[in-house]
């Protein structure tokens, strides 16, 4: 879709579960209308099984809840299951048991990352320690299985087995590539392939799945989820260099000082003369924050913005093409809608 941009510093409103403190997001709500019943039913299911426990383990579950995302993954995996169901029962299990992963990979992200702020508020490992936010994050994983186990659909077991995974994989990758300015972009993409685009994948295949256990398309609606989560990724990578900080309730750079080489930098590092590469790569390998400003504006004049917006265009329009394919309904335009918002979103 040529000309489609990112939106900065462009406030909006309406978001639903929107952090407190973070603007809401009128379009995001619109995109999930045809499901917001099913959602309501998800965050009461979700809570739930987040809390299912005692002592510290639901202060933890308690200090989680009082802020949530957007709900992406359990909204792919219920608009998937109704633009194949749609006078079924919604989905709610799989959703609740996919939150539960993605929960869980953020706490361990956190504690790698040495990050102090989740969402607007104290990260679990800075409230409290790191051994707290990896053991709650391991009863979470151990908790979404258990949803699963009680769906008893082996397939839908199976693919997000396989998607949690690869998540693992993939934080490992990106673990071993830390601060590496020689970072290919086929091995960016493998590495946000396998980190953030597979549990896309697994939500819509889970929503498939969980309607017709025996259907022959769930490799292609797990295509469509990765493609989306492609683009998810890439345009939060992007968000880090020109995001607008309120809406995403994230400092700008947070990756740099983390040492993550992302799409932005990856092409710019490639795109600039040598002698203005060697200076960049000096500043980063001593890199502090007070050197965001100079490879932002490295970035931007080697044209690493405007090249990561193609590339999450490029998989915009492939997500787009895949939901032609299936049925047209109510629930197909809201994931079309769901895939525009991920692309054009400013937070």
């Amino acid at each position: 879709m040529p000309g489609r941009r990112i939106l900065i510093d462009s406030p909006s409103e309406g978001e639903y579960g929107a952090s407190p403190g973070m603007r809401m997001d009128a379009r995001l709500t619109e995109c999930l209308a045809p499901v917001s019943d099913s959602l309501a039913e998800f965050e009461i299911a979700f809570h739930a099984s987040l809390a299912d426990g005692t002592g510290l383990q639901s202060v933890v579950a308690e200090h989680l809840m009082a802020t949530r995302g957007k709900r992406m993954r359990p909204a792919v995996v219920l608009l998937a299951h109704r633009s194949v169901a749609p006078g079924s029962p919604p989905a709610v299990g799989a959703a609740v048991a996919i939150e539960l992963i993605h929960t869980a990979t953020l706490l361990h992200d956190d504690v790698i990352d040495v990050s102090d702020q989740r969402r607007g508020r104290l990260s679990v490992n800075a409230r409290w320690n790191n051994l707290t936010a990896v053991l709650m994050g391991d009863h979470l994983f151990a908790r979404a299985f258990g949803v699963l186990v009680e769906l008893k659909n082996h397939r839908l077991l199976e693919a997000v087995s396989l998607a949690t995974r690869r998540v693992a994989v993939g934080e490992l990758q990106q673990l071993q590539q830390v601060r590496n300015v020689d970072l290919q972009e086929h091995e960016y993409l493998r590495i946000i392939a396998d980190k953030t685009a597979s549990l896309f994948g697994a939500s819509a295949e889970a929503g498939l799945l969980n309607a017709q256990p025996d259907s022959s398309a769930a490799e292609m609606y797990r295509e469509f989820g990765e493609t989306l989560g492609m683009s998810f990724q890439i345009v939060d990578d992007l968000l880090d260099y020109v995001g607008n900080t309120p809406q995403t309730g994230k400092t700008l750079g947070n990756d740099l000082k983390e040492g993550k080489i992302t799409l932005p930098l990856i092409h710019a590092l490639r795109s600039a003369p040598a002698t203005a590469r060697r200076e960049i790569v000096a500043a980063l390998r001593d890199y502090t924050p007070e050197g965001f400003e100079a490879v932002r504006k490295f970035v931007d004049h080697h044209g690493g913005f405007a090249y990561a917006r193609e590339k999450a265009d490029q998989f915009t329009d492939h997500a787009l093409d895949l939901l032609r394919t299936f049925s047209e309904s109510l629930y197909q335009q809201a994931l079309k809608k769901l895939v525009e918002y991920s692309v054009d979103r400013n937070g």
